[in-house]
């Protein structure tokens, strides 16, 4: 037992104030009211581990500090020895007093009828309080109170009755846990009434801090993750931090793992001693449930434990009421996945892996999902004969819904595959290619080339050549792709389709070779012979060959028509859905180069369904590739960053991937002002991140953000030679083609150059970015930007006022506020400081609801140079009317209501709710001094073609 009276009374309290901050309020409010003589009870509820006694220390140190006497104790479960023993600890810790309590215990104890002397003892406990409450208040903490005798629980009862009767100065706190549930606890906390206080898990958010607060650094994504695993409970996250000391680097200001968090050692087993006081039941359930993952079903913990899924409430009531695991509805998940991994290791390694063998095969027996199965069977050791069997059989299922399991299993089948089995071990090895083409691994070309070299059958070895032409020209590896496609068509095999869609192929890596002009040529014929054919599949492959090459010859309108022709063939067959994909990815990537963001949201949401629905691992990381590009663009930057991390949790080997993760990721970080996070997140990126073609054209983002950061370090020529790309013609002009981000980039090494004086490199990134503009005649993007660069090299506030129409139009918010900033700079340096003072607080109130702090500091610096201030409320002094009164958010839902769409049509093009649009809508109204949707399109008519500039 421990007690205290102005000592030890601060205990660990700053870091679990995380989150907890109004708690704190309350309970310094009510410490000062009692300390005013007010007295009155106090109960602090939350799981172990919450900060329940470093919440009551901190009342403790509060008190003592304002003049009252202070007295704290701790129940215990195992202090059975006398009743009264926890109040007894508290109110008398030691000496005579306590001497005499005890002896009348003793008596109680000894008799046949205990009451005289347990009340005895009962009097001379609460005249001590009475006592010490005339002298000056009195703040009694009883923790654990769920602990507590019967005795005890009984007397704090009573006084607490004293206290809310309020003719005592007397505070009495008790804490608890959600369990047990003894019945003289529960009671006691009906009784005593109140305030409450229940201290919930840490949100991820706040988790966090914590970590930063321990650390000293904000934590970078790594370790963000990693802190999850504590399910939210400060003190777990607190003992995993210590196991991890040796792991965290602070570097740039930034606490980061120098390991994956899948290399991260197991969990120390002294994190289950909170779970000690489960009955042995509860506790073999959750030893059980811990080898089914994560989450799983009650069906499944029943077939484990081999009942019916009726007899389970019993071992799972309890720890479903101590928050261990949570009800999801379909599923039950645990709340703290270290917890989870140090339950599984409880189970002796032998006995576990025999668990998940037994339970593999009642999954297989029960039919349930094969990836159910196959995640048992992962970790069940050497396959039985029975496993090799069900993998065969169910590979190409499991191939689609986890290719990563998958090809684990298939691997460990092969190695110890029987030689007396030769088809076996060729289909194995067939569908391993598969597994690895789908998780676009580089080792599926070496797989299916062995592969091919030991097919014999024709058409079977095209099939063969087309998934190998598939794994090159996911690596970007195109002239290898091409070199593979012309032998496969020179060889002879009757397959009319495979032909077809080989050939399909060649247009492709020919379009990506820099012949585009004989890609179409030879693309335009496969329309006609997939028509003849009647195969959806052949259909869509020809299509989706012609778009590409008419893409490359910068017909973009045309290749999006056969982009959408080739989306209608695929939904005629479930045999096209991959390709479908790529189509759905490719309208969507198309139709943000012209502005046309209800049809991007359209094609992702049916590409994200149908992704989800097939198990199409490959196609829905680029699906959500693309929707991130998407929010981030439209402005909604935790949409993009939630997209980016649903990418980055997905089992592929893209190339591409991290330079898409950690490019957007430390873009809207620097945007944000968070420059170390930012920082970290480039650190991430690996040494040859920018190898492959592929990658190379998500480089944008990459570059903006190394520029974004060397400029707010004051380092304006490295953001400049970060942005720099080189020459602008031949093989890289072709690939700027592709990159629609590349004209942007040239419009800040516009704005960079001529801020660093080099005003030949800024000639050279307005003559490129009008070379791009010219290719692409049709793309809003490329002009905004070409109409930026010459605005910026002259200086010309007409042109920037034209770039910002067009800007508003595409409503790409951060585009539009950057043109704005630079219409106020060439204003200010025009003399028209009143156009500049309005233009700039525009760009200020677009930076501000996108949370962009550097881009406001930047604009602020750059005007205040040229004289022009805001204000320090000029940013929120949007004028009351007007267009210059919409927020970017009204002003792209105004847009579309002047092109005459509904409230669900804007709602499914902005990723918005219909309620939300409502809301703009009747913001717009209102500021446009309207009453009709028809007069808002009248107003931006007119604006667009007669009004002047901003």
């Amino acid at each position: 037992m421990a007690s205290c009276d102005r000592r030890d009374v601060t205990g660990r309290t700053a870091d679990v104030r995380v989150g907890r901050e109004q708690h704190h309020e309350e309970l310094r409010e009510w410490v000062r009211g009692g300390a005013e003589g007010g007295g009155g009870c106090l109960t602090v509820e939350g799981e172990p581990g919450a900060g329940r006694t470093a919440f009551v220390r901190e009342a403790l140190a509060q008190a003592a500090a304002l003049g009252c006497r202070v007295r704290y104790a701790a129940a215990d479960a195992l202090a059975v020895d006398l009743p009264l023993r926890a109040v007894l600890d508290c109110v008398h810790p030691a000496g005579p007093a306590r001497a005499s309590v005890v002896g009348l215990l003793r008596e109680a104890e000894a008799a046949t009828e205990p009451g005289g002397a347990l009340l005895a003892a009962m009097d001379l406990l609460t005249a001590r309080v009475e006592e010490w409450c005339a002298q000056r208040p009195l703040l009694l903490v009883l923790d654990d109170a769920h602990w507590a005798d019967a005795a005890s629980l009984l007397l704090w009862r009573r006084l607490a009755g004293t206290a809310a009767a309020g003719r005592l100065p007397l505070m009495l706190a008790a804490t608890r846990r959600p369990l047990p549930r003894r019945p003289g606890a529960e009671r006691l906390c009906a009784a005593v009434g109140g305030r409450t206080v229940r201290l919930e898990p840490l949100t991820a958010a706040e988790s966090a801090e914590l970590v930063r607060d321990l650390v000293g650094a904000p934590p970078g994504p790594r370790l963000r993750e990693a802190a999850e695993q504590a399910g939210g409970n400060p003190r777990l996250l607190r003992e995993l931090l210590a196991q991890w000391s040796g792991l965290v680097r602070v570097e740039a200001g930034c606490a980061e793992l120098s390991v994956p968090v899948a290399e991260l050692p197991a969990p120390p087993a002294s994190l289950g001693r909170g779970l000690d006081w489960l009955p042995r039941p509860a506790r073999t359930t959750l030893r059980h449930a811990a080898l089914l993952g994560p989450a799983f079903t009650a069906h499944e913990l029943a077939l484990v434990q081999a009942r019916p899924a009726r007899e389970l409430l019993a071992g799972l009531e309890e720890p479903l009421a101590a928050g261990l695991l949570e009800d999801t509805g379909d599923l039950l998940r645990f709340r703290h996945p270290a917890l989870r991994r140090v339950l599984s290791a409880e189970t002796p390694g032998a006995l576990r892996t025999a668990l998940h063998q037994d339970a593999a095969r009642a999954f297989s027996q029960a039919g349930l999902d094969p990836a159910r199965t196959a995640g048992q069977l992962v970790r069940a050791g050497r396959l039985s004969p029975w496993a090799v069997r069900w993998l065969a059989d169910a590979a190409p299922a499991l191939i689609a819904a986890a290719p990563g399991a998958a090809a684990e299993l298939l691997e460990r089948a092969i190695a110890q595959g029987d030689p007396r089995e030769p088809r076996t071990r060729e289909a194995l090895e067939e569908q391993l290619a598969d597994a690895a083409l789908m998780l676009r691994r580089p080792e599926s070309a070496g797989l299916l080339e062995a592969l091919r070299a030991r097919t014999a059958d024709p058409d079977r070895r095209a099939a063969v050549d087309f998934k190998l032409v598939s794994a090159l020209m996911i690596q970007g590896d195109m002239a290898r792709s091409l070199d593979v496609t012309e032998r496969a068509l020179a060889e002879e095999f009757p397959s009319a389709a495979w032909r077809l869609r080989l050939e399909a192929c060649r247009v492709l890596a020919l379009a990506d070779l820099h012949r585009a002009a004989e890609a179409f040529a030879l693309a335009g014929p496969l329309v006609a012979r997939a028509r003849r054919l009647a195969d959806p599949l052949c259909a869509a492959e020809a299509h989706h060959a012609l778009s590409y090459a008419l893409f490359h010859l910068g017909r973009g309108r045309d290749s999006l028509h056969q982009v959408a022709e080739g989306i209608v063939c695929a939904r005629r067959s479930p045999a096209a859905n991959d390709m479908r994909l790529l189509l759905l990815a490719n309208q969507a990537e198309g139709h943000m180069r012209f502005d046309e963001p209800e049809i991007v949201a359209a094609a992702l949401r049916e590409a994200r369904e149908l992704a989800a629905a097939t198990g199409s691992t490959g196609r829905l990381v680029v699906t959500e590739a693309r929707l991130a590009e998407f929010h981030y663009r439209l402005g909604d930057w935790d949409e993009a960053l939630s997209a980016v991390a649903r990418a980055c949790g997905l089992p592929v080997s893209d190339g591409w991937l991290p330079v898409v993760v950690h490019g957007l990721r430390a873009l809207v970080l620097g945007h944000r002002g968070e420059r170390e996070a930012a920082q970290a997140e480039l650190a991430g990126l690996p040494d040859d991140a920018f190898a492959t073609p592929g990658a190379r054209r998500y480089a944008s983002h990459v570059q903006l953000a190394r520029a974004l950061l060397a400029e707010r370090d004051g380092r304006p020529a490295d953001a400049l030679r970060a942005l720099r790309p080189g020459p602008t013609d031949g093989a890289e002009a072709a690939e700027d083609l592709v990159s629609y981000e590349r004209p942007w980039v040239l419009s800040e090494i516009v704005r960079l150059a001529l801020e660093s004086g080099e005003s030949g490199t800024a000639r050279e990134a307005v003559a490129a970015c009008g070379r791009i503009a010219a290719a692409l005649p049709d793309h809003p993007g490329p002009a905004l930007a070409l109409l930026r660069c010459r605005g910026l090299f002259a200086q010309d506030p007409d042109l920037l006022a034209e770039a910002v129409l067009l800007g508003e139009r595409g409503g790409w918010p951060l585009m539009l506020g950057h043109t704005l900033e630079d219409l106020a700079v060439a204003r200010a340096w025009h003399g028209d400081l009143a156009g500049s003072r309005s233009a700039l607080t525009r760009a200020v109130a677009a930076y501000e609801d996108l949370g962009a702090r550097w881009d406001v500091a930047r604009a602020d610096a750059r005007l205040r140079s040229l004289g022009v201030r805001r204000g320090s409320r000029s940013a929120r002094r949007r004028p009351a009317n007007g267009w210059e009164a919409l927020t970017p958010a009204e002003l792209k839902v105004a847009l579309l209501v002047a092109q005459g769409r509904s409230n669900p049509e804007i709602a499914s093009a902005l990723f918005l709710s219909r309620r939300t649009v409502q809301t703009h809508v009747s913001h717009i109204l209102a500021k446009l001094q309207v009453r009709s949707r028809a007069a808002v399109a009248a107003q931006a008519a007119a604006r667009a073609s007669g009004a002047p500039g901003p």
